[in-house]
């Protein structure tokens, strides 16, 4: 039986996509610069993600702020054709 929320049309879930995530992490008069592709169906899904990340990453200070810079889909993807695969760079 259908609960009441399921009866006509039902939204589309979005798939999941990159985005890119660039913030600064200030702790005690120290900045740190973050640049990341984190995975998510929308902004909520990708706030949630860059907070697991931080968790994990500063899971040893007790307070940290936190400014997003830029938060945005990948909106194109490369290939392999477009890089110059027959050379490789040697130090």
């Amino acid at each position: 039986m259908e609960g009441h929320w399921e009866h006509g049309t039902k939204q589309q879930e979005q798939p999941e996509r990159e985005w890119v995530v660039e913030y600064r992490v200030d702790i005690e008069n120290v900045s740190y610069h973050h640049l990341s592709i984190l995975i998510g169906q929308d902004v909520k899904s990708v706030q949630a993600t860059l907070f697991e990340e931080l968790r994990v990453e500063y899971s040893h200070v007790e307070r940290i702020d936190v400014t997003v810079i830029r938060l945005e889909p990948v909106e194109t993807h490369s290939s392999a054709h477009e890089f110059d695969m027959s050379t490789m760079f040697q130090p």
